[in-house]
């Protein structure tokens, strides 16, 4: 394998400059990343739901070779209408760059610091779950599921259905519109459903707490988030979900 540790930006672009470019409304974007759900889904909706001007890459002579800041994905490629070329990496820095772009970071800046905070719980649950039982050793997945199961996915729910409650049990977690923790939560429900034991998570959150499927209801009805996942792209990467998920462990 050869690893090519792309830079953020060109050399001969400054930080001002670079800082400039970022707040364009004209720019053209990119999300590079597999054809799977997973840390795509996210910027994919966030991407989807702005009708901003942007496209789907999957990374190209991968394995054999990575071309990325760190050596993963997903990268942003970020592209002004005067030729610059800008790259962000690390999902949760895209997905708070495109929230904060496209104005799923709430009202003001408790609304956004609240927003962070659901949304952070909600992508720690998804990473613990990843670690602790989708890539485990297959001999100890059942195990380390059912502790998931009892322990971790309960605390989530209970938490997060406070919360909602909170907020009116209205759909969303902060105010009474569409935030990166909405989305957040109802990509982390269409990627548990899948996984090893997805249809006990399954139950286990509609049974015990309809606030947060309620926060999935209202993701799923919104019109451009409709649109983007019946296109042909969204439907290959939730196929190729399943096909990867289907079959994890070392």
């Amino acid at each position: 394998m050869t690893l090519t540790i792309a830079r953020f930006k060109p050399e001969d672009i400054s930080s001002e400059e670079a800082s400039k470019a970022l707040t364009s409304t004209s720019n053209h974007y990119k999300l590079e990343y597999f054809h799977v759900s997973s840390v795509g889904g996210v910027p994919r909706d966030i991407l989807a739901y702005s009708g901003a001007d942007w496209e789907d890459k999957e990374p190209t002579n991968w394995p054999a070779e990575k071309n990325s800041p760190f050596g993963v994905y997903p990268i942003l490629h970020i592209f002004t209408p005067d030729g610059k070329h800008l790259k962000l990496c690390e999902s949760i820095v895209v997905e708070h760059f495109l929230a904060k772009k496209f104005g799923l970071l709430g009202d003001n800046e408790w609304d956004e610091q609240q927003i962070k905070m659901f949304h952070s719980s909600s992508l720690y649950l998804r990473e613990r779950v990843s670690m602790r039982v989708t890539w485990n050793y297959k001999e100890v997945m059942d195990k380390a599921f059912d502790k998931f199961l009892s322990n971790e996915l309960p605390m989530w729910i209970e938490t997060h259905t406070k919360h909602l409650k909170d907020n009116g049990s209205n759909g969303h977690y902060v105010g009474n519109k569409l935030s990166l923790a909405d989305l957040q939560t109802a990509n982390n429900i269409d990627h548990l459903q899948i996984i090893h034991g997805g249809d006990k998570v399954l139950e286990m959150i509609k049974s015990k707490s309809p606030e947060i499927w309620k926060v999935k209801e209202t993701v799923d009805a919104e019109p451009r988030l409709q649109q983007w996942r019946q296109s042909e792209g969204y439907l290959r990467h939730l196929a190729m979900s399943k096909v990867l998920y289907a079959n994890t462990g070392i």
